[in-house]
């Protein structure tokens, strides 16, 4: 049947009225798509050029990035196979993200950085915050390309581009023109760079590749008179450092332990000023660029070294890099029992290293030279 020309006019525009909605449709959703999805990375970030800054005297940041990854840097030493999928799982089940921000400032050196667990998203975005009151900031989508941070003040730590350095804390204050941030959605390889310029991994394959599951190992350096004699201040003749008893370090089987969690490492040293060797144990945890290894000293005594801590990491070639700058040697003093008291803070506040003996390159030797 025929419409009238009325009808047909009143329907066409009743169609025209329908696409237009249509076409609304996918934009709206698109505007209000999550800040992340579970199963994909998420990059935020802006840089602002010498223009803006001159504009905005009162603003201090030069840079921001927000990201959100799903797994560590593929070279970092706690990479895990894992980490993707339970990041993922955690999302679905209770909506929780873990993000990293970097940011840069006109009147500070270096990158800065911290990381931050986020809530479920709701109708007001996202909320971000530091555990212990380290701080928080609050994010949401303004437009599909963009979304807007709001700084509550947070705290972000580094400053000199060295894992091992992350001495510095700064409290991200959110004054004048440093609250709030109109951020672009990005590549993620855009926050993988600031991850590196911010924690940077040095090149090489991973120890937790160069090293098998149940090897063991020694490395080593022996200095001559010539090296000490340019280097007055190295106390340190000799160093080794053996990987001797993998068997015993998974005798717990009830903990979910993840190669190189655990690691148990022998060091030993002799001194141009001492007569004898001192050793002592460390038991090692993978962080990104190196094994942190912290003293192994016994549970029903204090010691001198309680709370002495050293890092590994990968050197040139087959080389390792034993790093030392919190004092985490026996250097200073041979481990001595401290008669028993209540443990405070400052007895883990390591100083840093007054010697020479703060990193040492070392080769690989036969696993005798460190029994």
């Amino acid at each position: 049947m025929r419409l009238p020309s009325a009808g047909r006019a009143a329907a066409a525009v009743s169609l025209a009225a329908a696409a237009t909605i249509l076409q609304c449709l996918p934009a709206t959703a698109e505007a209000r798509a999550p800040l992340f999805a579970a199963d994909q990375e998420a990059c935020f970030g802006r840089v602002y050029d010498a223009p803006h800054l001159a504009r905005n005297p009162d603003q201090k940041v030069t840079s921001i990035h927000i990201f959100r990854s799903l797994t560590e840097r593929p070279e970092a030493e706690n990479w895990q196979q894992s980490q993707r999928e339970e990041a993922i799982k955690r999302h679905r089940e209770t909506g929780e993200t873990s993000v990293q921000a970097f940011v840069t400032f006109r009147d500070r050196r270096g990158y800065f950085h911290n990381s931050l667990t986020c809530n479920k998203e709701g109708r007001n975005g996202v909320g971000c915050y530091i555990e212990c009151d380290g701080g928080s900031f609050d994010i949401k989508r303004e437009s599909p390309a963009a979304a807007l941070l709001t700084n509550n003040g947070f705290v972000l730590i580094g400053g000199c581009g060295e894992e091992l350095e992350e001495t510095e804390r700064v409290y991200f204050s959110p004054d004048k023109d440093d609250k709030v941030f109109r951020l672009q959605s990005m590549p993620p390889a855009v926050c993988r760079a600031e991850e590196q310029k911010a924690r940077p991994i040095r090149a090489g394959k991973p120890l937790r590749e160069r090293f098998g599951e149940t090897e063991t190992f020694c490395f080593g350096r022996d200095y001559d008179a010539a090296h000490l004699a340019k280097h007055p201040r190295q106390k340190v003749a000799s160093i080794r450092v053996g990987r001797l008893t993998p068997h015993e370090e998974r005798l717990d089987k009830s903990l979910a332990q993840k190669w190189p969690d655990d690691v148990k490492l022998s060091v030993s040293l002799t001194l141009k000023a001492a007569s004898g060797p001192r050793a002592l144990n460390y038991i090692c945890s993978p962080q990104e660029a190196s094994w942190e290894c912290s003293a192994e000293t016994p549970s029903s005594s204090r010691s001198t070294c309680d709370g002495n801590t050293m890092h590994l990491t990968r050197g040139p070639g087959d080389d390792i890099v034993l790093v030392n700058r919190q004092d985490g040697l026996p250097i200073e003093a041979a481990c001595e029992a401290k008669p028993a008291a209540e443990s405070t803070d400052a007895d883990f506040q390591r100083r840093r290293t007054r010697s020479d003996d703060n990193a040492f390159r070392l080769s690989r030797m036969p696993i005798d030279a460190c029994r």
